[in-house]
C-alpha cells in the first residue's frame, strides 16, 4: 500500500472508530474517500490485503479489531460480522449459534445460523458457512437480547430455539447438553412466557422431558405443560429411528434411552 494510501485508509478507521462505528458499506466509504467507485474498490481491497479490514459479505466490511490481525473478525467476534453485514436489517443470531455465544455447547459451532424475515442470498460470512432460518418479524426479537451490534436469542429463547427445531443445533444430544449446561442461569418465568406468546408448546414440552429425564439440577420437576397434552410428540422429529422410550408426564418418545442421551451430552 502506497503513501497515500496508507493514509486515506487509516483516515477513514480513524474518523470511523471515532464516531463509533465498527462496520460501514461501500457505498460510507465512497462516500468519505469522495473517490470514484472503482478508485474505492481498490484502496478497500488494498486495505483488506493489509488486514485492516475484512469484508463479512457483498459491500459490507468490518473494522478488524487490535489484536486479531490475521485472523477473519468473526472468529473473534461472530456479533460484530453479524452486525454489520445485517445492518438495519431485522435480525437475531440463533440455533446452534446463539447456544455457541452463550457456552452452552461444547463444541464451538463453525456455521452462523441468523434468524431474519429477509431473503438473504449470501452464503458465507467472512468465510464461514451462513444458514438463514426465516422467522415473522413478529417473533424475532421476542427473547433476544442485544450483543454488540447484532442481536442474538437470549438463553431462554436459545433453549425454546433449539427444542423446536433439533436439527438446526446438531440433535437431540445437543439440546440436552446445552439445558444440562444453562440449568442454573435458566429464567423459568420467561422461559415459559415466551413458549406461550410463541405457540411453542411442543418446544417447552422437549425441555421439561429432557430436564426430568436427566434429573437436570434447579430444573427438574419445575416446568408444566402449556395445555392438556392430547398426543405424543417426538423428542427428535424427523429422525427415521425407532422410539426406544417415552416419557409418561411429557408424552414425549426419545430415540435413545436418557441413559444413552445422558452419556452422549456430557462428553
Amino acid at each position: 500500500m502506497s503513501y497515500q494510501s496508507h493514509n486515506a485508509a487509516l483516515r477513514l478507521v480513524d474518523n470511523l472508530v471515532a464516531d463509533g462505528r465498527m462496520h460501514f458499506t461501500f457505498a460510507e466509504a465512497q462516500q468519505r474517500f469522495g473517490q470514484s467507485p472503482s478508485a474505492t474498490g481498490n484502496l478497500l481491497q488494498r486495505m483488506l490485503t493489509a488486514g485492516l479490514i475484512d469484508r463479512v459479505r457483498r459491500g459490507h466490511y468490518v473494522i478488524r479489531q487490535l489484536g486479531v490481525l490475521g485472523t477473519p473478525s468473526v472468529a473473534e467476534e461472530v456479533a460484530l460480522a453479524v452486525g454489520a453485514a445485517f445492518a438495519g436489517i431485522p435480525h437475531r443470531m440463533a440455533y446452534r449459534t446463539a447456544l455457541d455465544e452463550h457456552d452452552l455447547i461444547v463444541h464451538p459451532a463453525r456455521s452462523i445460523y441468523v434468524a431474519t424475515p429477509r431473503r438473504i442470498r449470501a452464503k458465507t460470512l467472512s468465510g464461514r458457512p451462513l444458514h438463514i432460518v426465516r422467522e415473522p418479524e413478529s417473533s424475532i426479537n421476542i427473547g433476544a437480547v442485544a450483543c454488540g451490534l447484532s442481536w442474538v436469542s437470549g438463553i431462554e429463547r436459545a433453549l425454546l430455539d433449539a427444542a423446536m427445531r433439533p436439527n438446526l443445533v446438531g440433535g437431540a444430544t445437543v439440546l440436552a447438553e446445552a439445558i444440562a449446561a444453562a440449568s442454573n442461569r435458566i429464567d423459568i418465568t420467561a422461559l415459559t412466557h415466551y413458549a406461550q406468546v410463541l405457540g411453542w408448546a411442543a418446544a417447552l414440552r422437549r425441555i421439561g422431558s429432557i430436564a426430568d429425564a436427566l434429573e437436570v439440577e434447579g430444573l427438574a420437576g419445575r416446568l408444566h405443560p402449556l395445555k392438556p397434552l392430547t398426543a405424543d410428540l417426538d423428542l427428535e422429529p424427523g429422525v427415521n429411528m425407532p422410539r426406544v422410550w417415552r416419557d409418561a408426564r411429557w408424552r414425549v418418545r426419545w430415540p435413545q434411552s436418557p441413559a444413552e442421551i445422558a452419556s452422549v451430552a456430557k462428553q
